[in-house]
C-alpha cells in the first residue's frame, strides 16, 4: 500500500507544481477583493470575507508546499489539534450550501495531539467532503458524517526506513451516496481517475500524498449504504516541537 500511495503522490505532486504558477495569480485577485468588500460589508458579511481570505492564504500555502513536494521536500508537521483543520475545512463546505445535504458529527473528544500539518489536513478534509456531497448529487435526504477515534493495532510500512509506524488517530468522511464504481475502486488514488464529468483526478490522489507525507495513509471501504474514507494518523510523540 505505502509504494502505490507514493506513486501516487508523486505524480500529483508534479501536476500541481506544473499548475502553480496559473492558480497563484487569480488567487491574489480573489483575496484583494475579498479584502475590499470586508470594507463595506456588516460583520455577517465579514464572517465570509475572513474565511475567503484564509482560504486562498491555505491554497497558496498549499502550491508552495506542492512544490516542495515534487523536488522531494518533506512536508513541515508539528503537533496539532485535529479539531482545528475538522472546523475550517466544514465551514468552508458549509459555505459552499450543497443543496439536501445535512452534516453529520461523531467526535471522541479524547484525542491526543496528531503529528501533522494543519494545511494539509484541511486540504484532505475539504476534498474527501466536497466529493462526499457531490456523489449525493443533490437528493434530499444526503448525509456526510465526519468521524474521529481511537483506533488500536494500526501500523503501516511506508518504506522510508523507519519501520511500521502506529497510526491509532482516525478521521473519516462517510456519505450514503451511490458509491465508487466497482471499475475504478482499485485505482482511486491513482492520477487522473476520476467519476466526474469535468474532474481532473488529482483530488484523492493529493490527499493520498499528504496523507502519506504526514506518516499516515488513507483508504476506501464500502460499508453497507455508506461510502467510507478513513484517514489514518499518527499521534504526536512527547518532546516534538509545537
Amino acid at each position: 500500500m505505502g509504494g502505490a500511495l507514493g506513486r501516487s503522490g508523486r505524480a500529483a505532486g508534479a501536476a500541481a507544481s506544473m499548475l502553480a504558477h496559473e492558480i497563484k495569480n487569480p488567487l491574489a485577485g480573489i483575496k484583494g477583493a475579498a479584502q475590499l468588500l470586508a470594507r463595506k460589508t456588516d460583520a455577517g458579511g465579514e464572517r465570509f470575507t475572513t474565511l475567503i481570505c484564509a482560504e486562498v492564504d491555505r491554497i497558496a500555502t498549499l502550491i508552495d508546499q506542492m512544490e516542495h513536494f515534487s523536488r522531494g521536500q518533506p512536508i513541515a508537521c508539528t503537533p496539532i489539534n485535529l479539531y482545528q483543520p475538522i472546523h475550517q475545512a466544514m465551514e468552508t463546505a458549509r459555505a459552499r450550501q450543497f443543496a439536501g445535504v445535512r452534516f453529520a458529527e461523531d467526535f471522541d473528544p479524547s484525542l491526543p495531539k496528531v503529528h501533522g500539518n494543519h494545511d494539509a489536513m484541511v486540504q484532505i478534509l475539504l476534498n474527501l467532503v466536497t466529493n462526499a456531497c457531490e456523489a449525493l448529487g443533490g437528493r434530499d435526504d444526503g448525509v456526510v458524517r465526519i468521524a474521529t477515534a481511537y483506533r488500536h493495532g494500526l501500523s503501516i510500512d511506508n518504506g522510508d526506513g523507519r519501520g511500521r509506524i502506529a497510526l491509532p488517530i482516525e478521521v473519516s468522511v462517510s456519505d450514503n451516496g451511490p458509491g465508487v464504481p466497482a471499475d475504478i475502486r482499485g485505482d482511486l488514488f491513482d492520477p487522473f481517475v476520476t467519476t466526474k464529468r469535468e474532474g481532473r483526478g488529482l483530488g484523492l490522489a493529493l490527499v493520498a500524498k499528504l496523507a502519506r507525507d504526514m506518516g499516515g495513509t488513507v483508504q476506501h471501504l464500502r460499508d453497507g449504504e455508506w461510502t467510507r474514507f478513513r484517514v489514518q494518523l499518527p499521534v504526536a510523540l512527547k518532546g516534538q516541537a509545537a
